[in-house]
């Protein structure tokens, strides 16, 4: 599958070079002497190298900074769904506080992280056409990079806005400073991107290609991008029409009926059965050196026996947890309601009168002092090393088109019952029941977004980006949250949490400090 194949991901370009793997089953590693990308370009193995180094920017290449862990919790604790174990002043919980600047690492490390990505995309986009070998697959190699640049730019312009747009291979320093394209010329890069590469892209893989970006993973990820800009948006003309969009892409990716729910919500994450009828795209990942995922650590409870470190960094918000109705099955694969300590004895998460809000035991003796469970999504006990995580990351998957369908259609046209039928269909699958019916339609809205935090946490990431879609509601949970966390310290850090007014600024990032140190065109956003 891809995820053996990024092995030869060294191969993928650099800024001044490539080194590669001439296969074009991509499974064979064969090291080349490094050499400039205008002599790199020279056979079908050497365009198949330069794509897999553009996935494997989400892997191990750009290390913690941005999928491994910087992104992701940039995404997370900035939502009223998780939070961090650590003191008040720690570069984590700046982020959970709302109390960051724009010299904050995470927010440049992703910022590098994406154009590094986008980089080598650009370079596949340019040098592949010219190489001579079959049409299909050359096509095929110059679509995927489309469909990978586009979702890089999605993260940036839903992080900061406008972003210099860079839509051609960077090989020398020069021409480096350039201002910020506007926000809206980002998006039709996107949408430019993302509808050429579903003309192109294939329905499904087999073997080896099992895990490319594919049709469907364009257009949900076009209908994904039409939504965030329509719900982004003030009413009228523009948010109709790309609501419209979105609900043709939804639809179309719905009736090719590639995709379904699994039944089992577990075998989602258990690393083995991953690439399923329900995961659209993900970064696909294996307990190999350097093709691993990183996220494992940061989710392991302290004290356990799982990997090589034990972070703990997404740990449960008390008021978000409870969301989770018992008979949820959602809930025990969401949260490690039971982990394995160091000594091998089975700690278990357990609410009594002394401990109404519940701790971890083992026996009668509390392990340690984590009050509310640690993500269990993207969990990997066998990892030996950081970095080397078997479950592959989910960026999209068919229950959250699902969700979209249901809010498009309710937008457009009230909670109807078509709009009913999505948000229903993962309801049932989590063992919940249907949505009450009679909703109005903001009420419904608020439902619809409710329930993307419970079937979505940590993937994607979502968290963040909802929220920016849902302001108002977002950050009414997010400000109680706080508030509770100060009155009681619901929240599982053992320090109370900063009393912030989540104000309108923080709906978007702040543009990098250092990347405004090395390019002073580079504006400022609003409030920063």
């Amino acid at each position: 599958m891809l995820k053996r194949s990024l092995l030869c991901a060294g191969a993928a370009l650099a800024l001044a070079g490539v080194t590669g793997c001439n296969d074009d089953k991509f499974l064979t590693e064969v090291p080349y002497d490094f050499v400039g990308p205008e002599n790199f370009y020279q056979t079908s193995g050497d365009a198949l190298a330069a794509i897999a180094g553009v996935y494997a920017t989400a892997t191990h290449t750009t290390g913690d900074g941005y999928y491994g862990r910087n992104f992701v919790m940039l995404s997370e604790f900035l939502t009223e769904m998780q939070t961090v174990y650590l003191s008040a002043t720690n570069e984590r919980s700046l982020v959970d506080n709302y109390t960051f600047t724009a010299a904050h690492s995470y927010i440049y490390t992703t910022w590098q992280g994406a154009y590094q990505a986008i980089n080598r995309a650009n370079s596949v986009i340019g040098r592949v056409p010219a190489i001579q070998m079959d049409e299909t697959l050359r096509a095929r190699i110059v679509a995927e990079a489309k469909f990978l640049r586009a979702l890089h730019y999605f993260n940036l312009v839903r992080l900061f806005g406008g972003v210099p747009l860079m839509t051609e291979e960077t090989t020398t320093i020069e021409n480096l400073q350039r201002p910020r394209a506007t926000a809206t010329e980002v998006w039709e890069l996107i949408i430019k991107d993302l509808t050429e590469a579903a003309v192109v892209l294939p329905a499904t893989y087999t073997a080896n290609d099992v895990g490319r970006a594919t049709r469907g993973a364009a257009k949900s990820l076009l209908a994904k991008a039409y939504l965030h800009r329509a719900t982004i948006a003030a009413a009228g003309a523009t948010k109709t029409s790309d609501l419209q969009r979105a609900l043709v892409q939804l639809q179309e990716v719905k009736t090719a009926n590639s995709y379904a729910l699994v039944s089992d919500f577990a075998t989602l994450f258990d690393g083995v059965t991953e690439n399923n009828a329900e995961v659209i795209f993900g970064i696909q990942c294996s307990r190999s050196t350097g093709i691993g995922c990183r996220l494992s650590n940061q989710v392991a409870p302290r004290l356990s026996n799982y990997g090589a470190s034990q972070n703990g960094s997404f740990s449960a918000e008390q008021t978000f947890f409870d969301e989770y109705v018992a008979a949820d099955r959602r809930r025990p694969v969401t949260w490690q309601l039971t982990y394995t300590t160091r000594a091998n004895t089975v700690a278990t998460w357990t609410v009594t009168t002394a401990n109404p809000r519940g701790a971890f035991f083992v026996g009668t003796t509390r392990t340690d002092s984590t009050v509310l469970p640690n993500m269990g999504k993207f969990l990997d006990k066998l990892s030996v090393t950081a970095g080397n995580d078997e479950p592959n990351y989910i960026m999209l998957r068919y229950a959250d088109n699902l969700l979209m369908e249901s809010e498009v259609i309710n937008e457009l046209s009230g909670p109807t019952a078509q709009a009913y039928e999505g948000i229903n269909l993962v309801r049932t699958r989590a063992g919940i029941g249907n949505l009450v019916a009679g909703l109005s339609q903001a009420a419904f809205r608020d439902s619809v977004f409710a329930q993307r935090r419970l079937e979505l946490a940590m993937e994607g990431p979502n968290g963040y980006f909802d929220s920016q879609r849902n302001w108002l509601w977002s950050k009414t949970r997010i400000e109680a949250n706080m508030a509770i966390g100060n009155a009681l310290r619901f929240r599982s850090s053992r320090y109370p949490k900063a009393q912030i007014a989540v104000d309108d600024r923080f709906k978007l990032m702040p543009i990098p400090q250092r990347a405004r140190d090395l390019n002073p065109l580079l504006s400022q956003n609003p409030g920063w």
